[in-house]
This record gives structure tokens, C-alpha cells and sequence, in this order.
């Protein structure tokens, strides 16, 4: 399952984001794969700007609806800030299973340059029946299975800048997490019929047989 949410970044967080971002020193992204073709550059781990960047993102999410009922977030890695050039882009790959102590359920792009600032650099999805494109407004995110085999398009012009980070779910399986996620969504849209607690019923109660905590 593949959710966008829109609007997760507002103008103002977007352009506190690009400032704090710009103002650290980006570094060959080589350096955090063991792919030799990735090319861009990004804000090492330990930067004090990917920090003060990602932990607006963070808030962000704990916040948004759309995250927290697609995701059912259990921890999420500190975004990593990674910046597209013309002629660079990141060849088909799986991500890592696990970073840390966290189990990579979930992956997700946060875009970050205006459409009309850049072409190219598509985020490439392969759905297992076909591949999919996604080249979505700054401040808008989608969210994918990290076991989905993807890559970024060459910028064939201006910069793509974005943030992209990892979930471990509190539900491991992605048909439980797809369940769950229409559940929410249509006990949301039913709240004010009798049809909304039964909703909120059967979600609260498959979430506790589900969930790993």
C-alpha cells in the first residue's frame, strides 16, 4: 500500500526546512550505501541541521492523522536530508531491513524543492505489477513498503531536495496495516452514524491482536 499525504509540510515549515537544511554541509551520499552508482549528496547522520531539520519533520508527523493511522508508528528513524543535482539520481535498490535498533516496515520521501525548481528525479516505485511515478508538490509525502524495490530518476534539470526517513510499525504484517488503515479511515468517515463505534470497535480491538509493542 502506498499513501500521500498532502500538505504535511506548511509554507512556513518548508522554507524553516530549506533554510536550516542549506546552512549544513552536504557530503557524498555514497557514504551511507554500498550501491557505487548512487549519486547525490546529503547531510551526514550526526549534522546539528539534519538534526534541527528532522525534528520538525518529526513533530510534523505526530501530528498528522494520515501518517499515524497508514503507519502505526512504533519508532521512526531521524530523516536523512539528501540533495539531487543535474545528472544524479539512485539506481534500483531495496532498503536496509533494519537501521539501529529499528526494523524498516515502512519508507517515506518528503519532498522538499517546488515542482518548477527541478525536472526529473521521479521517485520510481515497482508495485509488482508495473511501475509507478511520483513527482509530488513540496511539503506533500508518500509513504511505501521498504521492501519495495525503488530509485530516484537523473535530475535532468535545477536541484531535488527531500527528506526520507523509516518506520517500524507496530503492525509487522502490511495486509494487517491495510486493514487497519481502511478501518480508521471509514470509522473517521462515519463518526456521526451508529456505524462509528462498531468501526472504532473492531479497529481498537484487531489493533491489540495485532499489534507488537
Amino acid at each position: 500500500m502506498r499513501v500521500i499525504i498532502e500538505n504535511l509540510l506548511s509554507a512556513d515549515d518548508l522554507a524553516a526546512v530549506r533554510a536550516i537544511v542549506e546552512s549544513g554541509t552536504f557530503v557524498d551520499g555514497r557514504e551511507t550505501s554500498t550501491l557505487t552508482d548512487k549519486r547525490n549528496v546529503q547531510l551526514p547522520l550526526d549534522s546539528p541541521a539534519a538534526d534541527r531539520a528532522g525534528a520538525l519533520i518529526l513533530d510534523r508527523l505526530l501530528d498528522n492523522e494520515t501518517f499515524q493511522s497508514a503507519a502505526l508508528p512504533r519508532q521512526v528513524v531521524p530523516p536523512r536530508f539528501s540533495r539531487y543535482e543535474i545528472g544524479m539520481g539512485y539506481p534500483a535498490h531495496v532498503d536496509s531491513a533494519t537501521m539501529g535498533a529499528c526494523r524498516t516496515d515502512l519508507a517515506m520521501t518528503v519532498f522538499l524543492s517546488d515542482l518548477d525548481r527541478y525536472d526529473g528525479g521521479d521517485l520510481v516505485v515497482d508495485t509488482g505489477n508495473g511501475e509507478r511515478r511520483y513527482r509530488l508538490p513540496a511539503g506533500d509525502a508518500i509513504l511505501y513498503p521498504a521492501s519495495t524495490l525503488h530509485s530516484v530518476a537523473p535530475v535532468t534539470a535545477g536541484t531535488r531536495l527531500v527528506a526520507v526517513t523509516w518506520v517500524q510499525s507496530l503492525v509487522r504484517d502490511p495486509l494487517g496495516r491495510e486493514i487497519l488503515t481502511d478501518l480508521a479511515l471509514s470509522a473517521a468517515r462515519l463518526s456521526a452514524t451508529p456505524y462509528g463505534p462498531r468501526l472504532r470497535r473492531s479497529y481498537h480491538n484487531l489493533l491489540r491482536l495485532w499489534a507488537e509493542t
